[in-house]
């Protein structure tokens, strides 16, 4: 039940304590009232049993006085003569056998009482001897209940001139009275009572009803309105209730409650503002998704970069490689509940193609369930611009230091083919027929053919270096990139007295990525190892084998080493170890960064035995999140 709905009557507090008390005044009440009823009967029946006990007391003088007077017919005028009276339902006297003498009710003359089955008659003849005084009991006789005075007649010397002196009683007077006067008495009284009990009842529960509706139902009325309009966000809203009681107290409580919580809010809604502020602030889109990728909160680079008819939900992150075709930054990070990043391409609204750097991060509540996703996307299509220009430069400075070495090895083929046309030339000179064996010519010819492939394969490895191909993707031969770079650095290692080893495993699987980028990788740390071994002469190794999901590459010298203090900082851009102007502190950075676009990792240790190593992994797939 929310706070508009009515209260149902039945539900009320003013009813459930109105009923609560009257059940508990009835619980009380009536007990009361029964044991009242029965008081007031016992009290109306020994009323009737005194007037009837003194009227019998009466009777029995008076019969006694006409026996001993010798006049009966005096006692039966007096029976008669009571049988009129409105309380006097009849007397009867009973002789010694039991048999009715006189009666006042003619329908009781002649009639025989049986002491051996008459109830009445066993009380005294079971005991075995006459009452000492009257006797009442209450019988029913015609469908009507009577109290009826049983009376023993003593036989006393007095009676004995006219009764057997043997016979201790001379008969039995029966006495009966009516109760219906006292029966209607103890109902008037009993309904006077309910009544005025009723009426104190109507009255308890009209002026209880009054008093809640006054004393509880209105300030609880006055509460709920006050948080009514407190939950619909009027915080101006205060609790009246006047007095000092415990409802004026709670009344109170939710004013201070209901500042308190105004302050609170005007203290979140101001950081609210603050960190809007922070976020508009910050140049990459920042969005907040629930779980339905709902818009929590966002900053106005985000919103300025979105549609201008998009609706609430934000649109999807996915990262272009395979592993990540069917999947959506946001719903993974719900799914895992882990970091999530890829790099992604947009279109502006005027064509442009931007590259965006997606990270999705999980948002936990207490119990650490994943409730929300922040995600930050990051447009880095300049700073990939000039990551490409850096390392085309890095590339073009390599081929630089290696252009002596490249025009001397141009050279020899091209010697070689000068020579052979001119010894060529001179011979069909000397001998116009062309005498000389076709063998000889032949040969000549062998030699300026592999001479003129040498050239062209130096010319191909240098096109296949400086080439910028933009990030095409294809095959890549890792040992034929090794040996390329080798080819190329091979004058130079002649001429500072270095030897190169290759432990080329044949069995690797060939990775996906751009060649260039992986000779470029090969020739940096190869050329980095020459000049490392200058003036001292050594052996450049490089080993590569299959490992677990990839391949792994190992360049090594027997150079001096890498500086310890150097080890965490040699892959920082700008950062050499040479002497100035002997390097530009790229070419490890630049070697690094490609190393991480493919997914891989590079890492560099000195040899226990003196020189430094480099070891290159990369993966034959593309981690899931990468997504470059």
């Amino acid at each position: 039940m929310d706070g508009t709905t009515p209260v149902p009557w039945r539900h009320r507090l003013t009813f459930r304590l109105t009923g609560a008390v009257t059940l508990l005044l009835l619980a009380i009440g009536l007990p009361f009232l029964l044991i009242f009823h029965a008081r007031e009967r016992s009290r109306q029946l020994e009323a009737v049993e005194e007037a009837t006990l003194s009227l019998d007391r009466i009777v029995v003088q008076g019969l006694r006085s006409a026996m001993i007077a010798r006049q009966p017919h005096l006692l039966d005028d007096t029976i008669r003569g009571l049988a009129h009276q409105p309380a006097v339902q009849r007397v009867i006297l009973l002789d010694r056998s039991g048999r009715v003498a006189v009666s006042s009710d003619p329908s009781f003359e002649g009639r025989f009482f049986d002491r051996e089955r008459d109830d009445m008659c066993r009380v005294c003849h079971e005991a075995g001897r006459a009452p000492a005084t009257s006797r009442t009991t209450i019988v029913e006789v015609g469908r009507r209940r009577v109290l009826r005075a049983v009376s023993v007649i003593p036989n006393e010397p007095a009676c004995h001139r006219c009764h057997d002196p043997k016979a201790r009683t001379n008969g039995v007077l029966l006495f009966d009275f009516s109760l219906a006067g006292a029966e209607k008495r103890i109902a008037a009284s009993f309904g006077r009572t309910a009544a005025l009990g009723a009426l104190m009842l109507a009255v308890t529960i009209v002026a209880l009803t009054l008093l809640l509706n006054r004393m509880v139902h209105a300030p609880l009325n006055e509460i709920v309105r006050t948080t009514q309009k407190i939950a619909r966000g009027r915080l101006d809203t205060r609790a009246r209730i006047p007095g000092r009681d415990e409802f004026a107290r709670l009344g109170s409580q939710v004013n201070a409650m209901t500042e308190h919580l105004e302050r609170l809010l005007g203290r979140i809604e101001r950081q609210r503002a603050e960190l809007q502020a922070v976020l508009d602030a910050v140049d990459d889109q920042i969005v907040v998704l629930d779980r339905d990728r709902r818009i929590v909160i966002a900053n106005r680079a985000f919103t300025a970069a979105r549609p201008a008819d998009a609706g609430p939900l934000a649109d999807c992150c996915r990262g272009p490689s395979p592993e990540e075709a069917g999947g959506c930054l946001v719903d993974r990070v719900f799914e895992t509940g882990r970091l999530a990043k890829a790099v992604v391409s947009r279109h502006t609204g005027s064509g442009d193609e931007r590259a965006l750097e997606v990270h999705a991060s999980p948002v936990r509540d207490a119990a650490g369930r994943v409730i929300q996703v922040v995600e930050v996307r990051r447009d880095i299509s300049e700073r990939r611009q000039l990551e490409a220009s850096l390392v085309h430069s890095e590339r073009l400075a390599s081929l630089g230091l290696l252009a002596s070495g490249l025009s001397h090895e141009i050279n020899n083929p091209l010697a070689v083919i000068a020579a052979r046309v001119t010894a060529l030339r001179r011979r069909l000179a000397e001998d116009g027929t062309g005498g000389e064996p076709l063998e000889r010519l032949d040969a000549e010819l062998d030699q300026i053919e592999r001479a003129t492939q040498r050239g062209r394969a130096i010319t191909d490895r240098l096109l296949r270096l400086s080439r910028s191909t933009g990030g095409a993707r294809s095959l890549i031969d890792v040992n034929r990139a090794v040996r390329d770079a080798l080819a190329l650095l091979s004058h130079e290692m002649e001429r500072h007295a270095i030897r190169s080893e290759t432990d080329l495993s044949p069995s690797l699987a060939p990775l996906v990525g751009d060649p260039a980028r992986v000779t470029q990788v090969l020739m940096n740390l190869a050329l980095n190892a020459v000049q490392a071994m200058q003036g001292r002469g050594g052996t450049l190794r490089v080993a590569t084998r299959a490992v677990d999901g990839g391949i792994r590459i190992d360049v090594e010298d027997d150079g001096p080493g890498i500086p310890e203090n150097d080890l965490v900082r040699i892959f920082d851009p700008f950062y050499t170890t040479k002497p100035a102007g002997q390097g530009t502190g790229l070419g490890l950075f630049i070697c690094s960064r490609i190393v991480a676009e493919m997914g891989g990792r590079i890492t560099a240790a000195n040899r226990p035995g003196g020189g430094a190593r480099f070891t290159v992994t990369l993966p034959r797939s593309r981690p899931e999140g990468d997504g470059r």
